[in-house]
């Protein structure tokens, strides 16, 4: 009886001790909604959120995007996708219209544990500035 009790408190302890170093330095991938709210600027130059940490080393793992207001209008398109601090594309970009829903797209290799940022520009090149907002995520599983 007493050897059995010494072989669950260390199954205990062992479990405890593996779960919490992973725990400790694992953070799993969801499917999250991040706000964005930016001032999409004239002749296409670009606007970007705050940096989200990108983990994943899979270029096939999602990053998305869902405008749900656009100052140019209902139904109007915005270009969106992600960059590094440098301002390098690490994604292909999305042409997003407004009210549509997510859009998804796979990353480049150098979005790979890097912080990205969601950047966008008008899809026209003309004078215009407008507001756009809603939500993104750097990686969705």
């Amino acid at each position: 009886m007493k050897a059995l009790k010494l072989k669950m408190v260390a199954v205990c302890l062992l479990s405890i001790v593996t779960f919490g170093a992973v725990g400790a330095n694992t953070a799993l991938a969801s499917n999250d909604n991040w706000g964005f709210n930016f001032t999409i600027q004239p002749h296409q130059a670009n606007s970007r959120s705050g940096p989200r940490y990108r983990q994943t080393t899979n270029v096939n793992n999602k990053w998305k995007v869902n405008m749900q207001s656009s100052g140019e209008g209902a139904r109007t398109v915005t270009t969106y996708w992600l960059e590094n601090a440098g301002g390098t594309n690490v994604s292909p970009s999305l042409n997003v219209k407004q009210g549509n829903g997510s859009y998804y797209s796979s990353a480049y290799s150098n979005a790979s544990k890097k912080n990205v940022y969601l950047t966008a520009q008008n899809n026209n090149y003309n004078s215009s500035r407008y507001r756009v907002s809603g939500f993104w995520d750097e990686e969705t599983n």
